[in-house]
């Protein structure tokens, strides 16, 4: 599937699931970011007054994370001038996510990538981060109840990163904490939600084999 018939399909999702709950994420069966806008695994359409730049900074050490098993894990590997890489972690209702965009800036090969500035907005990362709760399937897509995205200060490191199916990835999170966000449905554009929760996740490494995309 291209990126423009993704992007067809995802409208059509939003407007016939948008009235069921605001938040929305597809499956990790296709590439979640467009080369114009950003990602567009979330669709809520709302705004807050807020600015991503008013977030709180938290040093790695400072978070007292809860161990992250998960259930499954999917990966794939979309080939093309604009290469990207999906990961997927289901825990239950808690699904992370982990999305590699050399387009935007994201990594080539291996690295460890603070998760600072511009990878804390899903508009702008090269290498996102998101975690997703009250997650469900339904149908050829899912919805999820709330999206988190990193507070600075984690990192995220790749061990191995390589570009073809059947390849290794691999690497491992710091501790990280979430906050709450919306994302834009029209600008992707990243929203700290006043108020809103926090989840603090412990180290979590992960070794896959890429599947195609």
């Amino acid at each position: 599937m291209t990126r423009v018939q993704y992007l067809f399909l995802l409208a059509g999702l939003m407007t016939a699931c948008g009235s069921e709950k605001d938040d929305q994420s597809q499956d990790a069966d296709q590439a979640g970011k467009n080369a114009e806008h950003g990602n567009a695994n979330d669709g809520d359409g709302s705004h807050d007054d807020m600015d991503t730049g008013d977030q709180d900074t938290g040093a790695a050490s400072d978070i007292d994370g809860t161990p992250f098993e998960p259930d499954s894990i999917e990966s794939f590997f979309y080939a093309g001038e604009e290469p990207v890489w999906v990961l997927t972690a289901k825990e239950g209702e808690t699904w992370l996510y982990i999305e590699n965009y050399p387009s935007f800036g994201g990594a080539d090969g291996p690295e460890t990538r603070a998760l600072d500035d511009i990878e804390l907005s899903y508009a702008t990362c090269g290498v996102c981060v998101l975690l997703k709760t009250g997650c469900q399937p339904h149908g050829d897509h899912s919805h999820c109840e709330t999206t988190f995205m990193p507070e600075a200060g984690s990192s995220l490191t790749f061990d191995e990163l390589e570009s073809e199916v059947g390849g290794d990835w691999s690497g491992s999170l710091s501790p990280i904490r979430f906050i709450e966000v919306s994302i834009d449905g029209s600008t992707y554009e990243t929203t700290p939600v006043s108020g809103g929760e926090q989840i603090e996740l412990d180290t979590w490494s992960f070794e896959v084999v890429l599947q195609e995309g």
